[in-house]
């Protein structure tokens, strides 16, 4: 054996432990799949375009910590938002009536969730358009504003505040944010987390009707009447009650 075949073997040999390390790592990665439930829940409320679905994270390999969850919403034109968790319900209990069970859910915090091997975690996660919430903060702090000035006022009424220019603006601004249309969606689970993992079964799809479209885009109607139920009391002469339009369409694995 030459030297230099000698010096080449325990270059790799050098190396072994390395790609050893590597190859452990990358097995030993947690991983995550995403199973969802057989429908999603698609909304629009003063709250913005709305994607709401129950799902399901089974872990291997080792725990993990969810630190923030995305949800990708691609429509068959290309055009693409992006939602976020902003509240988690969880299934604690089932109460037994003569009706049937009723599931007992209690919120959660959107900090994070524990995924363990042992459990499979369920959770009603409820996402909100980014780009919404950031714009609508801007066009709300100045009708906050106006609202502080106004209760500075003798003779303060909220019904002429939620009349005023700057409330206006905050209605029409919500109005034009309905983004749903008919149509084939794609969606992309999206996790983050501290550690390093390995992210599964997190693609699917599901379809909008012209006739889902038309009863979301009922929705507009209620915005007004949504602030004023919030700064009213219910015996108020202005206080209505308000039932919004929800969709509930097929959600399936992507093929």
């Amino acid at each position: 054996m030459k030297i230099i075949d000698l010096v080449a073997i325990l270059g790799a040999l050098a190396w072994s432990p390395h790609l050893i390390s590597l190859i452990r790592s990358y097995l030993t990665k947690p991983e995550v799949r995403i199973i969802t439930q057989k429908i999603a829940e698609i909304g629009f409320t003063t709250h913005g375009p709305i994607f709401n679905v129950r799902v399901a994270f089974a872990v291997k390999n080792h725990d993990l910590v969810i630190s923030n969850f995305r949800v990708k919403v691609t429509h068959e034109s290309g055009e693409e938002k992006t939602y976020e968790w902003q509240g988690l319900k969880q299934q604690v209990m089932k109460m037994h009536t003569n009706e049937g069970s009723i599931p007992y859910e209690k919120e959660n915090s959107v900090l994070a969730i524990k995924l363990n091997q042992k459990d499979v975690e369920e959770r009603f996660v409820q996402c909100q358009e980014v780009s919404f919430i950031a714009g609508k903060r801007d066009i709300e702090d100045k009708a906050i504003k106006r609202l502080s000035y106004d209760r500075e006022q003798d003779g303060y009424d909220p019904i002429e505040f939620l009349k005023c220019q700057e409330s206006k603006d905050v209605y029409n601004y919500i109005k034009h944010a309905f983004s749903w249309k008919s149509g084939k969606y794609k969606v992309v689970f999206e996790l983050e987390s501290p550690e390093a993992f390995n992210l599964v079964d997190n693609e699917y799809e599901f379809t909008l009707t012209p006739l889902d479209i038309e009863e979301l885009e009922k929705n507009k109607d209620f915005i007004e009447q949504d602030y004023i139920n919030s700064f009213v009391a219910e015996e108020h002469d202005s206080h209505k009650p308000i039932r919004w339009n929800w969709r509930n369409p097929s959600i399936y694995k992507k093929n």
